[in-house]
C-alpha cells in the first residue's frame, strides 16, 4: 500500500498539496505558490493514510527529516517500528540517533512476568536449584525486581506490551 502525506503550508494564503514520495513532494514544493504569487518554502509534514503512522509520528517528521523518512523509515517492518518508536518515545532519540541505535534494543512481546518465565526457561536458571526447592521462586518477584531495578521496561507500543531491554 502506498501512503499518503500532505503538506500543509504554514503561510496561511496558500493551500497544501497531497504527495506519496519525496520526489513527488520536491516536485510539488518547488513550485508550489501562495495566492500572491511567492514561494511557499515551510510546510507542517501530516500521515494521511497507510503504514507505520505510529512511527511516523514518534519520529516526529518533518521538513528536515523527510528524505530520511523515505530513504529509511517508511519501509520499516513491525520488529524494526517497534524498535524505532521505543527508542524515539520512550528514550528521546532524533530520527538520526534511532538509526544507530536500533541494534542496542532488545524486544519481547509481552509482560514482566512472561519475559521472566522466558528468561528462566530459555537459560535453566532453576536446573540448578534441587526440584523440592524450585516452588520457592517467586517469579513474580523476579519480574518486579527486574523493572524496578531498571535492568528492563515495560511498555505499550502499537497496542500491545513490550519489554525492553538494553544490550
Amino acid at each position: 500500500m502506498t501512503n499518503i502525506y500532505h503538506a500543509t503550508p504554514y503561510d496561511i494564503s496558500a493551500t497544501g498539496f497531497y504527495f506519496s514520495t519525496y520526489e513527488d513532494y520536491l516536485e510539488k514544493s518547488a513550485s508550489h505558490r501562495n495566492q500572491y504569487g511567492g514561494p511557499v518554502e515551510e510546510y507542517e509534514i501530516q500521515f494521511i493514510d497507510g503504514e507505520n503512522c505510529a512511527l511516523f509520528s514518534a519520529i516526529r517528521v518533518n521538513q528536515a527529516n523527510l528524505k530520511l523518512w523515505f530513504e529509511t523509515f517508511e519501509d520499516f517492518g513491525e520488529d524494526e517500528a517497534v524498535k524505532a518508536i521505543y527508542l524515539a518515545e520512550h528514550l528521546s532519540c532524533t530520527a538520526d540517533e534511532v538509526l544507530g541505535h536500533l541494534d542496542d534494543v532488545y524486544l519481547f512481546q509481552g509482560s514482566s512476568l512472561e519475559y521472566v518465565e522466558n528468561y528462566i526457561e530459555d537459560t535453566g536458571l532453576l536446573n540448578e536449584i534441587p526440584e523440592h526447592l524450585r516452588y520457592y521462586f517467586d517469579a513474580e518477584a523476579f519480574a518486579r525486581d527486574l523493572v524496578l531495578g531498571g535492568d528492563i521496561t515495560e511498555v505499550e507500543i502499537l497496542g500491545r506490551t513490550w519489554i525492553a531491554q538494553p544490550l
